[in-house]
């Protein structure tokens, strides 16, 4: 279960509806649960870059619902009100068991998710999959991440042929290293 993340650029460079779009959001070195995060949603005729809440409440649980498994997206009572409310998640990087995986040369992670407002706020949970070969080793899941000609699919009428395709492609990790003295 991903209950970190990050996003340290100042801006992220998209190509949604067969344009170039230019997003600029708050670097952010870790984002957990609670914490703000960059979220794009379409708005209008075209998208809008927001800061939102990661975590959803629930009644059965204290703390926040912060992912939502895709493969039950589609069958869960707990979904069906926003199904129609789904978002881009930007990031650069993600935590599973202390390892950080970024994408090949820090390329940005744009990850699938769904958005609802509680008592005023805006609030994002992050989707997740069964991981590819690089993240196995570590968690039995990790962020659904998309590939980049899926991102409209996402946020359009395509959405639920991208439930069975997300992004496997290796990963780099990075470890810390233990003290040695």
């Amino acid at each position: 279960m991903c209950s970190r993340y990050t996003y340290t650029k100042d801006e992220a460079k998209l190509r949604l509806r067969d344009k170039i779009v230019v997003y600029g959001a708050v670097p952010r070195a870790n984002i957990r649960p609670t914490d703000l995060g960059p979220v794009i949603l379409p708005e209008h005729d075209g998208f809008a870059c927001r800061e939102m809440r990661w975590g959803w409440s629930v009644p059965w649980d204290k703390g926040p619902f912060i992912n939502a498994k895709s493969e039950t997206l589609t069958t869960l009572k707990l979904y069906d009100a926003h199904l129609d409310q789904r978002c881009l998640l930007l990031a650069d990087g993600f935590y599973e068991k202390g390892v950080l995986f970024r994408q090949p040369n820090s390329k940005l992670f744009i990850i699938a998710g769904l958005w609802r407002e509680e008592s005023g706020v805006q609030k994002y949970t992050m989707l997740t999959t069964t991981p590819n070969e690089s993240v196995a080793k570590y968690h039995h899941r990790m962020p659904f991440i998309l590939k980049p000609e899926q991102f409209d699919l996402w946020l359009g009428d395509g959405w639920q042929g991208v439930l069975t395709k997300p992004d496997q492609a290796p990963l780099e990790k990075f470890q810390k290293q233990p003290e040695l003295f």
